[in-house]
């Protein structure tokens, strides 16, 4: 037990780390108006369990209805994976970034919209790490925290997003959404007991994946660092 109390707290170094780094020191001078949304977003990260657990048991209720849980075990974890946990999730998350943008009272610019995503996708991965601690070991906890999988997801999201929001061409969310929900299942499913029950040959794509998600995470904090090269990720959109 107290390796997992151990485990799990570590896991939400990297998190945390990453939330008061993008809160203080990333948007310079940083507004109090920017810091309550900042704050807003992580409060709406803790939140978006709540809406995620309504969603997921709708789409399993779904999936048990149209008799999918009557198949091979496989195809059933997968389906899992991408849409009972990964569409889902992406979705709640989604849906509580746009009320943080809604509520900011403030011109946010397309760096403050990647944050914003960020930060409700590390609030949600906070919470949802005392979930895993109850079934998972100590190496699956402290994976999932050092790759920061939701965060770096929300950084793509919301990267996108901005995009959109810059250009005025919304495929460039939908595109975003889908991506990070791909990334996502691939992700849960190359975890899963069930895709490791293949055989060892499957532990090279599951660790590529892992792998994936911490370039993803190391790209983010760089772009963060060089984001005053770029002038229009500072230009105001609201």
């Amino acid at each position: 037990m107290g390796v997992l109390i151990i485990a799990l707290a570590a896991s939400f170094v990297p998190a945390v780390l990453l939330y008061f780094w993008c809160k203080n020191k990333v948007r310079k001078p940083s507004e109090e108006k920017y810091k309550n949304a900042c704050r807003d977003a992580l409060m709406k990260g803790f939140l978006c369990v709540l809406p995620v657990m309504l969603v997921s048991a709708s789409i399993s209720i779904l999936f048990r209805i149209i008799g999918i849980h009557d198949g091979h075990s496989l195809l059933e974890s997968a389906l899992h994976d991408f849409f009972v946990l990964a569409f889902s999730e992406e979705l709640c998350k989604t849906f509580m970034f746009t009320r943080v943008l809604k509520k900011a009272d403030y011109s946010y610019t397309w760096l403050d919209m990647i944050i914003f995503m960020t930060i409700v996708a590390v609030g949600f991965e906070i919470l949802e790490g005392f979930v895993y601690a109850v079934d998972s070991g100590a190496i699956h906890m402290l994976v999932r925290g050092i790759t920061l999988m939701h965060g770096g997801y929300g950084f793509i999201e919301g990267w996108f997003y901005g995009k959109a929001k810059y250009t005025g061409n919304w495929f460039y969310a939908v595109l975003g959404f889908t991506i990070c929900t791909v990334l996502h299942g691939a992700y849960d499913f190359g975890l899963s007991d069930d895709f490791a029950a293949l055989g060892e040959d499957t532990a090279f794509l599951s660790v590529s994946l892992a792998l994936l998600a911490l370039i993803t995470f190391i790209v983010m904090i760089i772009f963060f660092a060089k984001k005053n090269k770029k002038k229009q990720y500072l230009v105001p959109l609201d």
